[in-house]
């Protein structure tokens, strides 16, 4: 099973109202996330990161319509579910300990 990042934020229900949302969940999911390891702090740090980094994730992230506004961050951060939040990073970060375990028991 060979899931993307993606494929595990969409585990995460959207909040927004459908046919208005002008960027991709997982877009914002993922740029949040890459903020914090980043040490970023709050939803202009967010922003910031999606107009100078965010061509530096490549395929991870599409923007369609360019970097989410900081309103929208703010927005989808204290809309979303936390908790299925946490579970769809869990599992992310369970996948890459198991294959990092695969791997070194290989050798």
């Amino acid at each position: 099973m060979n899931n993307s990042i993606q494929d595990y934020f969409s585990e995460v229900s959207d909040p927004r109202v459908q046919g208005r949302c002008m960027h991709l969940l997982s877009d914002i999911l993922l740029l949040g996330l890459c903020t914090y390891i980043n040490s970023g702090s709050d939803y202009q740090d967010m922003y910031l990161f999606a107009t100078e980094r965010s061509a530096s994730l490549g395929d991870l992230v599409s923007l369609p319509n360019g970097a989410p506004s900081v309103d929208t961050f703010e927005r989808v951060f204290k809309s979303i579910v936390p908790e299925e939040l946490e579970s769809c990073l869990r599992k992310y970060g369970d996948r890459i300990l198991s294959s990092k375990a695969d791997i070194i028991s290989l050798h």
